[in-house]
């Protein structure tokens, strides 16, 4: 709140000149002038020294101006003087500073009709700024006149309301903030990517986690008028990403907080070291076991190999907690089943953001581990399905390079060097590890077999009853059943966590050149 003298100093600063010519007009004397603007602005400051608040000090200034001036042209006309020559237009005596008193407070309108909810706002708009009459709006809107009237007097006292009050913009109106997310599950409508790309959304989700909100709430949080809010939030009410409780918003999903995360991630990093050191020796101890497992023998080293090892038998034991599920406990209105959990900008001590991405064909599926640090993330990028369907069927058939059409060919100098290469007997020889049902339930064996992987798992149900206590106490009651999916999609954090292990210890060495490597990409041939 803003102190008498402050509120004095800029009337004198903005205003006060303006107020003499005001008078100087009026009276068409400059000593008159003086006296009444003296007479003005000693009226304005006792009347901000009584604890007068104006929400606009000019529209204040120019109400008391006005007044002030009516009092001093009776005083004068009692006197027998002759009437100020402004006094003597009539209707049109105070039309310049009307013009200026209104330009105010229609400002203050238009802030208060972009705040105001539908229902009201269509009918002030409709009578005050179209000014068309009671009887026109019902036919329109296809009202009773008395529903018209009566809103119209409600919208009155909400519009009144408003326009006295310091109305105060959140934060996240002038400093948007910035949440990720991670998604599980098949997408085909492009939901939910296509619906949490812009700030808007975005932050109408952050403000409203946790945090029932109304329309108007959010409006002045995000500084958005509101009826371009309410458009925002009918579309995420639609992509089922809100929920509306009666009049108020809320996520349909999990957002952790920056607090949660610092938790989750020193809870899960408290025994990263002995976890790390159990999943290695697995690890090691299966590098032979997948070469003589693998569907197609190919050219890979030891070391690129154990880079696809370590975050599957991280994965892999992941899966065989108890707790495990990537099911979202409910379906979307569109049929769809997938998942979402949102992330509050935070600075945690490492990146622990490993992506699994797959591209699932009836014939084959790829995979690639897309591993943010050691600029492993994109090393050779991804086959596209034309890519897929013909290394499969190479690899299957036994076919030689030369007998391929010229459309094949061209699909194979975008794999020669990249995901295959030719044998010396001109057949395809792959640069990826490939894997058939059979060979990958052999490597589910020989990692359930070996004499580490009791001691692994408990090691992972520690690390599962960490990450759930944490996010118990922090996920609201209204989506407490997707508290085993958010816990199981926590877990996949110790994939990097282990990685950074390996890395630093020296068990794990980064390829010479990683955007080169195939390390950590498979194909697994499904028929």
């Amino acid at each position: 709140m803003e102190t008498t003298d402050a509120l004095f100093a800029q009337y004198a600063e903005e205003t006060m000149g303006k107020v003499f010519y005001f008078c100087l007009k009026k009276t068409g004397s400059s000593h008159e002038a003086e006296d009444l603007t003296s007479e003005i602005s000693l009226c304005i400051l006792q009347a901000l020294r009584r604890g007068a608040q104006p929400v606009c000090l000019s529209a204040y200034v120019w109400q008391i101006a006005r007044n002030r001036y009516r009092l001093w042209a009776i005083r004068k006309r009692r006197a027998g003087l002759s009437a100020p020559l402004e006094e003597q237009d009539g209707a049109d005596a105070f039309r310049a500073e009307d013009e200026v008193v209104n330009s105010e407070q229609l400002a203050l309108l238009r802030r208060e009709l972009a705040f105001i909810a539908s229902d009201y706002r269509s009918i002030l708009v409709a009578y005050y700024i179209l000014d068309e009459k009671t009887a026109d709006i019902a036919l329109r809107l296809g009202l009773s006149e008395s529903t018209v009237r009566s809103r119209l007097f409600r919208a009155r006292r909400i519009l009144k309301e408003g326009m006295e009050m310091s109305r105060t913009f959140g934060r996240k109106s002038y400093a948007p903030e910035e949440i990720t997310f991670s998604a599980s599950g098949n997408q085909p409508s492009g939901l939910p990517w296509n619906a949490i790309q812009r700030k808007a959304p975005k932050n109408i989700l952050l403000q409203a986690s946790c945090n029932p909100s109304t329309a108007e709430e959010l409006s002045m949080e995000l500084g958005i008028a509101l009826p371009y809010m309410e458009e925002e939030l009918a579309l995420l009410v639609q992509a089922t990403l809100l929920k509306k409780e009666g009049s108020r918003y809320v996520t349909n999903f999990v957002i952790l907080d920056s607090e949660c995360q610092q938790a989750l991630y020193a809870a899960q990093c408290s025994r990263s070291k002995e976890r790390s050191a159990l999943i290695d020796r697995l690890a090691d101890a299966l590098l032979p076991k997948v070469r003589e497992l693998t569907a197609m023998q190919s050219d890979m080293s030891d070391g690129d190999i154990k880079w696809f090892l370590i975050p599957y038998i991280t994965d892999f034991c992941i899966k065989q907690e108890r707790r495990y599920t990537l099911e979202w406990p409910e379906k979307r209105d569109n049929g769809e089943t997938w998942g979402l959990l949102g992330y509050e900008q935070t600075v945690l001590p490492a990146n622990t953001f490993v992506g699994h991405e797959g591209r699932i064909l009836p014939e084959a599926e790829f995979w690639t581990y897309q591993i943010c640090d050691y600029g492993m993330k994109n090393r050779r990028g991804e086959m596209d399905n034309d890519e897929i369907l013909l290394l499969t069927e190479l690899l299957r058939s036994g076919r030689r390079i030369d007998t391929l059409s010229e459309l094949e060919k061209q699909i194979w100098q975008r794999l020669d060097g990249h995901f295959a290469h030719a044998g010396s007997d001109r057949r395809a020889v792959p640069d990826i590890l490939v894997f058939d049902r059979a060979s990958l339930q052999g490597l589910h064996d020989a990692i359930r077999s070996h004499e580490s992987y009791d001691d692994l798992m408990c090691e992972i149900e520690r690390a599962f009853d960490a990450t759930m206590d944490i996010l118990r106490s922090r996920v609201d009651a209204a989506n407490l059943a997707q508290l085993p999916y958010c816990t199981t999609m926590q877990m996949f954090d110790i994939r990097m966590m282990t990685i950074h292990d390996e890395v630093e210890s020296g068990r794990l060495i980064v390829p010479a050149d990683p955007s080169q490597s195939t390390a950590a990409m498979w194909l697994a041939l499904t028929k």
